[in-house]
């Protein structure tokens, strides 16, 4: 069906440990700390044989024990395939001893320094601590104004609408350029939220920018890098004929050249000039179709099925199209847009509006 619009036209705390001991019960964590007695290599039977004061030593892994002390000499036995992880033993030193020489399984290991300790000590690491958080001063820091004024323009900038419009517009791109495929092949029952998502239209939805020679240039160019940004195969722009005619090829060639460049006064016989990456597509079929008879005119058609894609979808044998919608006039892609989803309540319009209405890329920033 066709209808007309401008005109318009229709086709939750608890601290850790509470939590670890009423879940696994006192005797579960006795058990834990005689593992971890283990692990360490403190044998702790051993030692009421010992005489002087106890110290620990490293231990190549966590499986050696001690075999015995001369002096101060300590022999360490270590068997069976245990993890390479450095462990911790008890054993007896002198009072006045400082460094042990430690062997394992009868081989010289290294030295090492003694390091006295006991139980007694955490409790007076604790006292020791309590008694710095209250008389520690940490200094100012000089550049705490600057670090905040810093980050309060970071914080302003991430809000402002510049840079999310910008956002936007990256993630519209990386939809359709990285995810596109995956989001169409998870949404595949619903073709149009699929589309929406990877921010194209689906496969059987087309919109067609009508244009002509004889429009302003600044229409046209703005059409192109609209075109462009989108990147959709199914968003197209639309000649009636050649320029000049069938029989001159140049001409329709100088056109497009001239149209699809971003800078309007570069000279390609002169320089390398940059394009937007948009074509333009020759098909008379189109206009008799849609009832094209004046340009510009922009139509959004849906349900679009044709049998042969090479072949021109305006040729009634070859395609089917379900409804569409003409607006008429100089007006931009992004009204457009907005004027086709108010009337339709498509969702596959909605991230195409959303890249359009990004003005941070103006003058191609955004290809």
């Amino acid at each position: 069906m066709d209808t007309n619009i401008h005109e318009f036209q229709t086709s939750k705390p608890r601290t850790e440990a509470d939590c670890f001991m009423k879940s696994i019960g006192v005797h579960s964590c006795l058990f834990v700390v005689q593992i971890l007695l283990a692990l360490t290599g403190l044998f702790l039977p051993a030692l009421d044989t010992w005489a002087g004061e106890t110290v620990y030593i490293d231990t190549p892994n966590l499986c050696s024990k001690v075999e015995k002390t001369e002096g101060n000499r300590v022999y360490l036995l270590s068997k069976g395939d245990c993890p390479k992880t450095q462990g911790k033993v008890a054993v007896p030193a002198e009072e006045k001893t400082s460094e042990l020489e430690i062997y394992v399984n009868g081989e010289f290991w290294k030295n090492q320094a003694v390091s006295r300790f006991s139980i007694d000590s955490l409790s007076e690491v604790n006292m020791r601590g309590d008694t710095l958080s209250r008389t520690l001063a940490i200094p100012e820091n000089p550049f705490k104004a600057e670090g905040e004024k810093r980050a309060k323009v970071t914080d302003d900038f991430f809000r402002s609408g510049e840079f999310q419009r910008r956002l936007t517009v990256e993630q519209e791109r990386l939809k359709r350029e990285i995810f596109g495929s995956k989001i169409q092949e998870f949404y595949q029952g619903s073709p149009e939220v699929a589309a929406a998502m990877a921010g194209e239209l689906p496969t059987n939805e087309r919109l067609y920018i009508f244009i002509s020679s004889s429009m302003q240039g600044n229409t046209l160019r703005n059409y192109v890098r609209d075109v462009a940004r989108l990147r959709d195969p199914n968003v197209k722009l639309v000649m009636r004929g050649l320029v000049g005619g069938v029989r001159f090829i140049k001409p329709t060639m100088r056109f497009v050249s001239s149209i699809l460049l971003k800078d309007p006064a570069c000279d390609p016989e002169k320089s390398r000039c940059e394009r937007h990456a948009a074509g333009v597509n020759v098909d008379p079929l189109l206009f008799s179709r849609y009832g094209i008879d004046r340009v510009p005119a922009i139509v959004y058609a849906r349900n679009v099925s044709p049998l042969d894609t090479r072949l021109s979808e305006g040729m009634g044998k070859n395609a089917t199209v379900g409804d569409s919608y003409t607006i008429y006039g100089d007006v931009a892609l992004s009204y457009a847009l907005e004027r086709f989803r108010s009337e339709t309540n498509s969702q596959a319009l909605e991230p195409m509006i959303r890249i359009l209405s990004a003005g941070f890329y103006e003058n191609g920033k955004s290809e």
